[in-house]
């Protein structure tokens, strides 16, 4: 599926925010929200999937001090043969995902997906953290609401770049829980370990972690996608900052990452040489050891945002998952590690 030019129409975006802010919730509900005050939203990203007969829902979560934008899309019929949980990358929302939401409807798979603190409609200051421990318990606060909509349905797990390394993370956490495993496929697209280039920019970090809060962003090596690049460029729901903080606790948390032990769990992993934003040349290696039985697979072209890359890109990258991955198989909740 091919989704419209995306950033063509009008977005209040402050008054989509100022709606999600009205609703009271408690810690671990979900206020469910009309339909009506998304239809901007929707034709912003073009996430229009009821034109094809798909349905949704739309929702706030409280997780700690935050409400979390929480959003469902279930393919025509409403009988799916899975559910997928997708977690975005840094900077993300869920809005910039309807690529991946409309191969997986296509599939007959509903989506839950989840705006993660300080991104896209979710609360907190924006694109940064204290600890990304913090980011942990939105994902499993989204696990929570993913399971009871799924019932004994497969849900497969989709991460892109922070959200990959968010759900190796939580999975890695998971080894003594009641359900250590996940009960469909864990694929992750360019997963977060250590950015691009960090032996350098490591030292450039010291000294900016002194005397600096913010440094710019830097947009030009993500994508080569024109119509993607052109997107973020004015997308009212993107950070403009790389805040000191984030990377920070970007460090902290891949230096305890990296220490970890292996995990009988056997992830799809997706890589491009392209990449300029995490290093695959560190990274993968890291990722074959703590994860001995999963399998990557290099698409070489790509670069770093492989949900939203050039169509002949996807298409080789869905190509090969409807091969390496069983949709419709319920994988149990019995740890193999």
């Amino acid at each position: 599926m091919q989704l419209a030019t995306r950033g063509q129409s009008v977005f209040d975006d402050a008054a989509l925010i100022h709606s999600l802010a009205a609703p009271p919730v408690d810690d671990g509900t979900w206020c469910e929200l009309e339909a009506v005050f998304f239809q901007e939203y929707n034709a912003y990203y073009s996430l229009d999937f009821e034109s094809i007969g798909a349905s949704r829902a739309y929702g706030v979560a409280a997780v700690g001090e935050e409400r979390i934008f929480m959003q469902t899309f279930m393919p025509s019929g409403g009988k799916p043969v899975a559910w997928a949980l997708v977690c975005h990358g840094y900077y993300d929302h869920m809005g910039l995902y309807g690529h991946l939401v409309g191969q997986l409807l296509d599939r007959n798979i509903a989506v839950f997906g989840f705006d993660q603190i300080g991104h896209g409609l979710s609360t907190g200051p924006q694109a940064t953290i204290s600890d990304f421990q913090r980011y942990i318990q939105v994902v499993e606060a989204a696990h929570k609401f993913a399971r009871r909509l799924c019932g004994d349905l497969p849900l497969h797990w989709f991460g892109q770049s922070m959200g990959g390394a968010l759900t190796m993370e939580y999975w890695q956490q998971q080894r003594l829980a009641q359900d250590p495993k996940p009960t469909g496929e864990m694929v992750l697209l360019a997963p977060l370990v250590r950015p691009y280039a960090w032996v350098a920019m490591r030292w450039v970090f010291e000294i900016a972690k002194r005397t600096v809060a913010h440094r710019p962003r830097d947009l030009s090596t993500n994508i080569d996608n024109p119509e993607f690049v052109a997107l973020l460029t004015q997308d009212p729901l993107q950070a403009k900052t790389l805040p000191v903080a984030w990377v920070n606790a970007m460090v902290n948390w891949f230096h305890q990452f990296e220490a970890g032990a292996p995990s009988g769990l056997a992830p799809k992993v997706i890589h491009g040489y392209g990449d300029r934003t995490v290093s695959y040349r560190h990274n993968l290696p890291v990722i074959e050891r703590l994860f001995p039985q999963g399998i990557v697979h290099i698409v070489p072209p790509a670069r770093h945002h492989l949900v939203n890359e050039v169509p002949e890109i996807q298409a080789a990258i869905w190509e090969w998952l409807d091969v390496a991955c069983d949709w419709e198989k319920f994988q149990g909740e019995t740890y193999a590690g």
